[in-house]
């Protein structure tokens, strides 16, 4: 189909195609003739996707691109390290400043004995390794003494642990699929993770309710 074609089925504007081409988020057509391509199914699931992670998810351009360049780069790639990348993608690359760099050792050497105690498969390159050692960071920078010690950490990462075996059964198969377990995977972490966030608030609502209800029981 041609950019016309294309833009009314997509129900994405001509121009903003040519933005997103211009910007890497739509891989360019097949070339036809001088200025023209032709665009196939590969194009209406990425505008699909692109549309889903801006008004879904809220994502800005430069971090779509930066998860399209990565699905790009790593298409031959194995299915588990090629989705590893794109939702790694999501996630700014880790960037340590100049006067907290021991700050950071100390928290990239917290997580690595966080993964061991966990016995857990992952590296630094995993997604979400580089967001814990941020995080790890903050929480001793403004609430220090939160953390004493590593294995105080141990409990949480069990039980997100046993929400990634009611999310991806014994069962899951990455290659049945590519494109669609991509699309599952880049937008369920985006969209889920509020979910969670959302649930673990009301928890903390309720067992502080249960707690000081149980107290005036006394």
């Amino acid at each position: 189909m041609r950019m016309a074609e294309l833009s009314r089925r997509s129900g994405v504007p001509t121009a903003t195609i040519k933005y997103y081409l211009r910007e890497g988020l739509l891989p360019p057509g097949e070339p036809t003739a001088p200025n023209q391509a032709e665009y196939g199914q590969q194009h209406l699931d990425r505008l699909d996707l692109v549309r889903a992670l801006r008004e879904a998810a809220g994502l800005p351009i430069a971090t779509i691109a930066r998860v399209f360049a990565a699905m790009d780069r790593h298409r031959e790639d194995t299915p588990p390290e090629y989705l590893s990348i794109a939702v790694g993608a999501l996630s700014e690359p880790l960037a340590v400043p100049e006067d907290q760099i021991e700050a950071y050792a100390r928290a990239q050497a917290q997580v690595a004995e966080l993964l061991h105690l966990l016995g857990w498969n992952v590296d630094p390159d995993s997604p979400g390794h580089d967001d814990l050692v941020r995080a790890v960071v903050g929480v001793h920078r403004f609430l220090p003494g939160l953390i004493t010690e590593t294995k105080q950490l141990v409990p949480f990462g069990r039980t997100v642990r046993s929400l990634a075996d009611v999310e991806i059964p014994e069962t899951y198969d990455p290659a049945v699929d590519r494109s669609a377990v991509l699309r599952f995977s880049v937008l369920g972490t985006v969209l889920f993770e509020p979910v969670l966030l959302a649930l673990r608030k009301l928890a903390h609502t309720d067992r502080i309710r249960h707690t000081a209800a149980w107290r005036r029981r006394r």
